[in-house]
């Protein structure tokens, strides 16, 4: 009994022996070859990280096919079409710069510590959209989904179409029950939003809606004319 449970064993045992048996008489590879495997191994994860990152990395530069390759400056603006909204107007605010895959630009007028001028306030925002570096969203794309974005939280309910801006510009009410209107609108890869208000003052009454809302379209007209 116990001879035939030792064969047994043997029996039962033999492929894992000879399986070792064969991994371990097996010539033992070469350092070099271990060493050529590992930098495959290292450049391919390499080239992937690499890929990725440049997949998620924004621009930092507009593309050639990019319409417009920076914001527009403060100074783009007419002076007349800033002093027909906002009486003796000062440039309080004059900010450029790139952002995450875009450059910015933020301007605004205001009238409020004018004695002679009723308190208005003009603000204007630029952003021209790149084409990310992997060439996958270019930056009108960018430049609509963003308008889309920000049209969509903007109580896009209570807005109006401005056919003489574009036609995917709207006005809307920043503010409901003051008097402030706001217009957004899309050149290709350049995205362009309107903030106008008036408030009472000893230099004037407070604006209603739809006189800021006129306000404001009459300044994007003008803005998109001249881009």
């Amino acid at each position: 009994m116990r001879q035939r449970l030792d064969n047994a064993r043997r029996t039962w045992l033999s492929p894992l022996f000879r399986e070792t048996r064969r991994m371990v008489e097996r010539p033992r590879p070469r350092h070099w070859l271990w060493a050529g495997a590992a930098a495959v191994v290292i450049a391919a994860l390499a080239t992937a990280v690499g890929l990725v990152w440049q997949r998620q990395e924004p621009a930092t530069q507009a593309s050639p096919d990019d319409a417009y390759a920076s914001a527009p400056a403060c100074g783009a603006l007419a002076s007349d079409t800033v002093e027909s909204v906002v009486p003796r107007a000062l440039l309080e605010t004059n900010e450029h710069g790139l952002l995450a895959g875009s450059d910015s630009a933020t301007c605004e007028w205001t009238s409020v510590d004018s004695a002679q001028a009723p308190a208005r306030v003009l603000h204007v925002d630029y952003e021209a959209h790149f084409t990310d570096k992997a060439g996958g969203v270019s930056g009108a794309d960018a430049a609509r989904e963003e308008l889309a974005r920000l049209t969509s939280t903007t109580g896009i309910d209570r807005s109006e179409p401005v056919p003489s801006v574009g036609p995917e510009a709207v006005v809307w009410s920043s503010t409901p029950g003051a008097g402030s209107a706001e217009v957004a609108f899309r050149r290709d890869n350049l995205v362009v939003r309107v903030f106008y208000s008036g408030e009472e003052a000893d230099g004037g009454d407070a604006l209603s809606y739809g006189e800021a809302r006129d306000g404001v379209s009459s300044v994007a007209d003008r803005i998109a004319s001249a881009l």
